[in-house]
């Protein structure tokens, strides 16, 4: 086992004491503690300690969990794991994750040679609505979320690295680097790396959770991927899909449901999405691939897009790719606008749905990465 399991007393003690003993080891190795599976007290990491997550691990209501700049959490993923590890809020908790752009909170596999998949990574689940209804259950562990509250408040997170995510749960399930839930605008997020993950970079289940400053780098299935009837804002999003080691047959850079029983189910999908760059796999093997795929009745306004390289041989691949009677009528009346598209299979399926516009910046750079990615050491 590559961790040294602490004792309990040991542990407790880590919890409650930020001295400057864990910095001190006489080899200046960094402290090591593992998370309890349920964290039922407030609690206040130490910066200085490398935290495991052993399996499952849950904040639980009414609780947060303060994961001050520079903390590491690692997903135990050796031979002998026992279960997926995963960090979770439960409706009602809060986790405030307060990273900075000199010192990230980085939430990674525990191997020495990480890979995808490695563990299942960070879930919140809000109070928030979803047209799924109230106490939904979870695709991912199990636990419900959706309310009524829009400006419900799940915490801060911001400035935080995320690797080797997306654990298989079964044959039809993966994990994603960062799933919100029903997670309410009272929430904070900005400045989030999902880096090589296995299933999505982030998903959102319903939700008003706005943010700022999302990438997605070398993510094997969907960069973002939404559904459920949210209605966030997020601005400056980009997605580099070309350096994942293997691809879903239908990875796309944005994925767009609304619901797929019923697309007239109130709330419909409607975020606002502002200068996004989307890089494609350039490679024909992706069978049904897609820039933008917006279907199942989600509508929203999208503006200041760079969409490069989404390439497949199999018809109906397109940069942009409208699908649905409900998507395809709103993004008739209301389309996407300054659009630049670079070496994809086609353009889209619905001319009037998009607005072509060659001075597009996207992201804020084209197909480079912008300035505010600078923090990421990409």
């Amino acid at each position: 086992m590559k961790k040294l399991l602490l004792s309990l007393a040991v542990i407790a003690a880590t919890f409650t004491s930020c001295s400057d003993d864990d910095n001190n080891n006489s080899n200046n190795a960094p402290a090591e503690a593992v998370l309890p599976d349920e964290i039922t007290e407030n609690m206040t990491l130490n910066a200085g300690t490398v935290y495991t997550l052993m399996g499952p691990v849950y904040v639980k209501s009414g609780v947060t969990l303060t994961i001050p700049a520079g903390t590491r959490i690692e997903g135990y993923a050796e031979e002998d794991a026992e279960e997926v590890s995963f960090l979770a809020v439960e409706t009602g908790g809060k986790i405030i994750a307060q990273g900075t752009a000199e010192n990230p909170i980085v939430m990674t596999s525990s191997k020495a040679n990480p890979q995808p998949g490695d563990w299942g990574g960070l879930v919140v689940c809000g109070l928030a609505q979803t047209n799924l209804g109230t106490g939904v259950s979870a695709e991912v562990t199990g636990l419900t979320y959706g309310g009524t509250n829009s400006a419900d408040n799940s915490g801060v997170y911001s400035y935080i690295v995320l690797e080797y995510a997306g654990a298989l749960i079964n044959q039809n399930a993966e994990f994603n680097g960062f799933t919100f839930y029903a997670v309410g605008s009272g929430t904070t997020v900005n400045n989030l790396l999902a880096y090589q993950g296995s299933d999505d970079g982030f998903e959102w289940f319903g939700g008003s959770v706005n943010a700022t400053n999302l990438a997605a780098i070398g993510c094997q299935d969907d960069s973002f991927d939404w559904t459920e009837g949210w209605n966030g804002t997020v601005t400056n999003l980009y997605s580099d899909q070309s350096v994942a080691t293997a691809f879903s047959a239908d990875s796309r850079g944005i994925e767009a449901d609304s619901n797929q029983n019923n697309e007239t189910q109130a709330p419909i999908s409607n975020p606002t999405l502002k200068n996004i760059t989307l890089i494609g796999r350039n490679n024909a093997a992706v069978t049904s691939e897609a820039g933008i795929m917006l279907r199942r009745g989600t509508k929203g306004m999208i503006d200041n897009v760079y969409i490069a390289n989404f390439k497949s041989t199999a018809s109906g691949s397109y940069a942009v790719n409208f699908s649905g009677t409900g998507s395809q009528a709103h993004f008739t009346a209301n389309p996407v606008t300054k659009v630049k598209l670079v070496n994809n299979t086609a353009d889209t399926n619905i001319a009037a749905g998009i607005s072509i516009d060659d001075n597009a910046t996207g992201a804020g750079n084209g197909a480079t990465a912008p300035t505010w990615m600078d923090w990421m050491g990409l």
